[in-house]
């Protein structure tokens, strides 16, 4: 057997050089290009390709011969792989030989196979065997069955004008890969500042290991139909970072037609099952400020960070979507505090970005509604008040936003407000510590 299977190899088109560049998207899918040299002899032949992930889209393959002129003739993807039950599925009713752990011995046609139990018809006594797999040591078979692969495979039929070598330019699409940014913050509310660092979180759940190559990252929602691809076995995940070196790689960002590109100035390699973290950008500090927020009928003041990512502030870098983790400095033993998180989608640059970091707990707000009037059939009225408490050290802005529905007036307002759209009004009080305030006004609203 092993003297077949050696000429069958020496028979198959040798693949020289194979060099792997990888764009990934924010929604689980990669893009892989893969420059190939491989030796093939003249006429047309069978190139099996099983360099592959598992999770690879055989649609999306792009295959183009740089030099001389190949023919590409037809490609299948193979992915009947090899196993126990798939192999002895196509055994059934034909010849095996099972030897069990006592030594005995059962020669015959193969019946059927489940989970627990085998049946082979002897060949002798025409008698049916069941044997439960718990007894069985090995399982002889005269041959593996045509058209099994122990990989997923490619098999492209290629026509070579001449015995060479020859470069092609390889590339598909394949689910199991995405990337996400994790944004580390520290808030010093004193000096209005949010030093803000970045990392790239990269997983590989394709079944395939790529080294040394050249990476990309694109950041923005990319129309793409779903596809349910056919996955690997489940193995550990591994975990490395691999920005801790004197010297990090960095990324090169600028646009790329309506989304943003990030390409790392050096090679890396993303094993399969790993998980890896790389710097996306050098720490900043960007100007900020303290917001408390109220919607009425809620129950809490949330308490927020706001900042505008302009390069004036301090930042101005395109921000892919990702969670913001943010920290204070404890001033008692100079240990930083985990203070909340909160998702940021894509943010251009010069946009606003507000991070919640939980209820204000010594910010108090309740809205009452104190009276209730039908002026006509299609005209309303209500007063409202909402008492507002400061029970910290500092003063303190609440921003209470309210909604409003039909053709609406506002009257009687005890401080100023500000439409915001054609549904939603907002007010503003700065409460000084341990002040009390109560907010009220009239809306009519008119169907």
């Amino acid at each position: 057997m092993k003297k077949i299977i050696f000429a069958v190899l020496l028979c198959l088109p040798i693949l020289l050089l194979a060099v792997d560049q990888v764009t990934i998207y924010n929604d689980n899918f990669a893009l892989v290009r893969t420059s190939l040299e491989i030796k093939l002899e003249k006429g047309l032949q069978s190139y099996l390709m099983d360099d592959i992930p598992s999770t690879i889209e055989a649609r999306s393959v792009i295959l183009k011969p740089l030099n001389g002129k190949i023919e590409v003739y037809s490609q299948n993807y193979e992915f009947d792989l090899a196993g126990t039950s798939q192999i002895l599925y196509k055994y059934i009713g034909k010849e095996v030989e099972i030897i069990t752990k006592t030594d005995q011995v059962f020669l015959g046609e193969l019946q059927f196979n489940d989970f627990n139990t085998i049946g082979i018809l002897n060949i002798n006594s025409n008698k049916l065997s069941l044997i439960q797999y718990s007894e069985i040591r090995n399982i002889n078979l005269a041959e593996l069955p045509d058209n099994f692969f122990l990989k997923p495979t490619l098999n492209w039929q290629l026509n070579a004008p001449k015995t060479a070598k020859y470069n092609i330019d390889f590339s598909y699409l394949c689910s199991g890969m995405k990337w996400d940014v994790t944004y580390n913050s520290v808030w010093d509310e004193t000096a209005g500042e949010l030093e803000i660092n970045s990392w790239v979180t990269i997983n590989n759940e394709t079944g395939k290991a790529f080294k040394d190559t050249k990476l990309k990252l694109i950041a923005g929602d990319v129309s793409k139909k779903q596809i349910y691809a056919r996955g690997g076995r489940s193995n550990e995940v591994m975990y490395s970072m691999d920005a801790m070196s004197a010297k990090s790689p960095e990324f090169d960002e600028k646009a790329f037609h309506d989304f943003h590109m990030y390409t790392l100035s050096e090679n890396v390699s993303l094993n399969n099952k790993q998980t890896k973290q790389l710097r996306l950008f050098p720490t900043k500090s960007v100007k900020a400020k303290s917001k408390y927020t109220y919607q009425t009928y809620s129950q809490d003041v949330m308490s927020k960070i706001e900042f505008v990512n302009s390069k004036k502030d301090g930042l101005g870098l395109p921000l892919p979507k990702g969670v913001v983790k943010i920290y204070k400095l404890d001033s008692d033993d100079d240990q930083l505090e985990f203070i909340g998180e909160d998702d940021i989608d894509h943010t251009a640059t010069d946009e606003k970005v507000i991070l919640t970091t939980g209820t204000a707990f010594d910010l108090v707000a309740k809205t009452t509604v104190l009276n209730s009037r039908k002026i006509t059939n299609k005209v309303n009225e209500k007063d409202y008040s909402v008492e507002l408490k400061n029970r910290s050290k500092k003063s303190k802005e609440i921003i209470i936003t309210h909604n409003v529905n039909g053709n609406w007036t506002i009257s009687n307002e005890n401080i100023p407000f500000e439409k915001k759209s054609a549904y939603e009004i907002e007010f503003s009080k700065i409460l000084k510590p341990g002040e009390e305030f109560k907010l009220t006004w009239t809306e009519r609203i008119s169907y």
